[in-house]
């Protein structure tokens, strides 16, 4: 172990290799070493054998459990690539750029062969975290309801689109398009997304 026990370190700091310690809040593994996400001190817990860094003024984290608000920057035919940039409750963007994915199976209950009706590039998506293995690996579902898209841009003029009196999305520029929507799609005012 590279630290002891409350400690100071920084950012990316190596506290331990990941044989000896699972890496537990704020802390990270790459390239087979625990290290630090934020700035604070060591914390150890030698029953769970677990190391965390505490700071008194850290944002909060993502957990399991969490719906998150991203914004959707690949879609593959069977997963959908979302940039995390809140936790919903919470009045502060996350530190770190967050990458997660929604798998074909996780995005509704209705049979898909393919998510390129669902999401498109731009969409803003709010998803619930399935699981975490690490900062580039969040899994997120939107099989709820109130979950999916809650704004969708446009693919031919890049706008965002609003739904017609029919419930279809639609734009200022005549497009007509589907998506997996949350049924609380256009109540999101905020475009700093």
């Amino acid at each position: 172990m590279n630290h002891e026990e409350n400690e100071i370190v920084l950012p990316g700091e190596i506290l331990c290799t990941y044989e000896e310690y699972t890496p537990f809040d704020w802390t990270y593994v790459d390239e087979g070493y625990v290290k630090s996400s934020i700035y604070g001190r060591v914390s150890v817990d030698d029953v769970e054998k677990t190391i965390s860094v505490i700071s008194r003024n850290a944002p909060k984290q993502i957990k399991v459990g969490d719906t998150v608000i991203g914004y959707v920057t690949d879609v593959k035919a069977h997963k959908v690539l979302i940039t995390i940039k809140k936790i919903v409750g919470s009045n502060r963007e996350l530190v770190a750029a967050y990458k997660g994915y929604i798998h074909i199976s996780k995005v509704s209950d209705e049979y898909n062969s393919t998510v390129y009706d669902l999401f498109k590039i731009g969409d803003i998506v709010e998803a619930e975290v399935n699981s975490i293995l690490g900062p580039e690996y969040i899994e997120l579902s939107t099989l709820q309801d109130n979950l999916g898209v809650i704004k969708a841009m446009c693919v031919n003029c890049r706008k965002y689109m609003k739904l017609n009196k029919k419930h279809v999305l639609e734009c200022e520029c005549g497009t007509i398009d589907s998506r997996k929507l949350s049924s609380k799609y256009g109540e999101y005012i905020d475009e700093s997304y």
